[in-house]
C-alpha cells in the first residue's frame, strides 16, 4: 500500500531509491488494514505528518525478479494530502536516499528515472504544481 501524497501547493511527494524515482509504499503488518499500511509506510519512508487519505486512487499489478525467483506485486494506492512542511527524512535502511516535494516539471523529469508501474499511474494523475 502507497500514497500519492500532495502538499499544500499541489506538489507530489517522491523517495529516490535504488537508483530510481518512486512513491513511497510497502507491506501490510500483520492485521494491518490497508488504509493504515499506506499512511505507516509513507510516513516511515519519508518523515511527513499528518497524513490524510483523501480517497482510494487505484490497484497495481506487477511482477519483478528476487533472488532469482518471480514474485507478483499487487499495490493499493491512495490519494493523500497533509499540511507537514517539516525536515523530509529519508529512511535509509529501506535504501531510500532522498525524499523531496516535486512540481510539474520535475516530476516530468523524474520520470524519465523510474520504474513502468509509476509511470503508468502519472498517465492517470492530474499534476497541477
Amino acid at each position: 500500500a502507497g500514497g500519492i501524497v500532495r502538499n499544500k501547493k499541489g506538489e507530489i511527494l517522491f523517495i529516490f531509491r535504488n537508483g530510481k524515482w518512486d512513491l513511497a509504499k510497502g507491506k501490510l503488518d500483520k492485521g494491518e488494514s490497508v488504509e493504515k499500511a499506506a499512511l505507516r509506510e509513507v510516513e516511515e519512508e519519508t518523515g511527513v505528518k499528518g497524513l490524510k487519505i483523501e480517497g482510494f486512487f487505484k490497484t497495481t499489478y506487477h511482477i519483478f525478479k528476487r533472488n532469482g525467483q518471480y514474485k507478483f506485486k499487487e499495490t493499493h494506492w491512495y490519494n493523500m494530502k497533509t499540511a507537514y512542511a517539516g525536515k523530509l527524512k529519508p529512511q535509509e535502511e529501506e535504501g531510500i536516499t532522498k525524499v523531496c516535494w516535486k512540481n510539474a516539471a520535475e516530476i516530468e523529469e523524474a520520470l524519465k528515472n523510474t520504474y513502468p508501474n509509476i509511470h503508468k499511474l502519472f498517465d492517470e494523475i492530474e499534476v497541477t504544481a
